[in-house]
């Protein structure tokens, strides 16, 4: 069929998590209504599960508009779930590198950062994004389309990787990444960090955590953070982030789901009562879950 780009624009929320918090807390979604109302879809989709939708218009974004949710889906999927797995691997969507937000990293042997650059992305910010990245990162990556690739020929000098994205929804890699382990700087890793993650950290590697004031532990923490080995310490931020994705109910869901909910589901923003309803409505036809009652 055809879809206008505004529509495509539209049907891109379907992937919002609004929607599926609808879905959990109604039993139906007002903001699906609009979206298959507004992109035309309604009459044609109506019999289709809700699984199958999700798939359908990812399809459908993936081939005609390739947003920022595709990409990390992509990553999800051809790297994490592809490459690696959940047993040896976790990726971080929600992760802060000083001043810059993250797109997609991936915690296994080491810390590898994917920054996303779609094809209606521009790179007023990238230098900056990437002077952060260095300071906490092993590896860089750059993902982008056909259309921004000569682009970015000038950090290949910097060891920057460059990754394609097609629009078969491929991943290929023009360059490899280098190490940036030098540039690594512990006090801004340090600030990466939650204070569940500082303090065993401190605790393991010292055998104690400071007894002072609650005020002054994130000062004291990161005192002591700054004075181990970086390589030992940076092993012990490898070995805790992991642990983030380190449970098993989080990982059957994810592999439970569609390939095009993979990214969805690392956010880990639902509890387990909440996994085992959406699955559930997952296999609901579309028309039960837009109207209420």
């Amino acid at each position: 069929m055809e879809i206008s780009k505004n529509q495509l624009n539209i049907l891109s929320n379907i992937f919002s998590p609004t929607i599926i918090k609808e879905l959990l807390k109604f039993d139906y979604s007002e903001k699906l209504y609009r979206i298959l109302r507004d992109t035309d879809l309604l009459d044609s989709v109506k019999s289709k599960n809700l699984k199958s939708f999700f798939d359908y218009s990812y399809e459908l974004l993936a081939k005609n508009y390739p947003n920022e949710y595709v990409y990390k889906n992509a990553i999800t999927n051809k790297i994490l779930l592809g490459k690696h797995n959940l047993n040896t691997s976790f990726m971080l969507n929600e992760f802060r590198a000083n001043k810059s937000k993250v797109d997609c990293v991936v915690v296994n042997g080491t810390l590898t950062v994917y920054e996303i650059k779609t094809a209606y992305d521009n790179f007023k910010r990238l230098d900056k994004q990437l002077d952060d990245y260095k300071k906490v990162f092993e590896k860089i990556y750059i993902i982008t389309a056909d259309k921004h690739v000569d682009k970015l020929d000038y950090l290949k000098n910097q060891g920057i990787g460059i990754m394609r994205y097609n629009q078969n929804g491929q991943i290929s890699t023009l360059f490899d990444a280098q190490s940036q382990f030098e540039s690594l700087d512990l006090g801004i890793i340090f600030d990466s960090l939650r204070q569940s993650e500082y303090t065993k950290i401190i605790k393991d590697f010292y055998g104690y955590l400071p007894n002072v004031p609650n005020t002054k532990i994130y000062l004291t923490c990161k005192e002591l953070f700054c004075n181990i080995d970086k390589s030992k310490a940076y092993n012990e931020v490898i070995f805790h982030l992991k642990q983030r994705g380190n449970k098993q109910a989080l990982k059957d869901f994810i592999m439970k789901v569609p390939k095009s909910l993979k990214a969805r589901a690392i956010n880990n923003i639902l509890s387990s009562r909440e996994r085992i309803k959406f699955l559930e409505i997952l296999e609901k036809d579309i028309e039960h879950l837009i109207h209420k009652g």
